[in-house]
């Protein structure tokens, strides 16, 4: 079984030892089932799912899914979005957009 641990790790710009912390695992047992030395229990794949934010089937590498995931930073501005008034998520695009464009 072939799991996209370390793609998805590099996309979220997370170390090893960040994830092992929020799994509750080891540094070492994190290493091992990111290189395949070691299958992680269905419990464990999980907790890395969570902790990816992706589904089961994408860390499974069972899904295709087009766009990369968000970063935490992508997503605290979807979800700011998500709360914000039109005229704040307007102002909010333009001023990206005006970022951009220089």
């Amino acid at each position: 079984m072939e799991l996209k641990l370390k793609e998805i790790r590099l996309i979220r710009h997370m170390t090893q030892h960040e994830v092992a912390e929020y799994l509750h695992c080891s540094d070492t047992s994190y290493s091992r089932y990111e290189s395949g030395e070691r299958s992680p229990a269905p419990d464990m794949l999980v907790k890395m799912a969570d902790c990816f934010d992706v589904t089961l089937d994408y860390l499974l590498d069972r899904q295709h899914i087009s766009a990369k995931a968000l970063t935490p930073y992508e997503t605290e501005l979807v979800e700011a979005s998500r709360k914000a008034d039109e005229r704040a998520k307007s102002d909010a695009l333009k001023l990206l957009l005006e970022h951009i464009s220089k």
